[in-house]
């Protein structure tokens, strides 16, 4: 018994003396707007989307794992503007168009053949076969997971 009273005092004691210093070091942001999550959304689509930090989203809505976003949870978009590589962009909900001018993930596409996945295929290596690129396989065909092709699963290549 008296082993376990000096355990939760420890434990006790640790929480108060990181609580404060984690509470602290959490930035302070101004808000743009909110953006309510719909299936398939990424966190990096949503911040290519405003333009923003997806590292700034997950702090600014105490997000601890940022891959199980789900539908429905309303995120604040903060105000921390970054430049992100290009990939798949969300539809804005609130604010001008998108700031890298791409309309969404969900965009048509043109296609100039199409795949039937194999056992093997990667999107990388179907693009580097058809001289295009993952993303461009992903936009078009809209898929989330770049990891997550199903075989006898048809593409389309853009």
């Amino acid at each position: 018994m008296r082993r376990m009273t000096g355990l939760a005092i420890f434990l006790a004691g640790i929480l108060v003396v990181v609580t404060p210093v984690a509470a602290a070091s959490l930035p302070a942001y101004s808000m743009q707007g909110t953006h309510v999550v719909r299936f398939g959304e990424t966190l990096f689509c949503i911040a290519r989307a405003y333009g923003v930090d997806p590292w700034a989203i997950a702090s600014q809505n105490g997000l601890v794992y940022v891959n199980a976003l789900h539908a429905g949870l309303v995120l604040q978009i903060p105000y921390a503007p970054k430049t992100l590589p290009a990939g798949p962009t969300c539809p804005r909900q609130f604010g001008a168009a998108a700031p890298s001018g791409e309309s969404g993930y969900t965009e048509a596409c043109a296609c100039r053949v199409t795949h039937l996945i194999a056992t093997g295929d990667t999107l990388t290596s179907i693009a580097l076969k058809y001289q295009s690129t993952t993303w461009a396989l992903m936009r078009c065909n809209a898929i989330q997971n770049p990891h997550y092709i199903r075989i006898g699963d048809t593409l389309c290549v853009p």
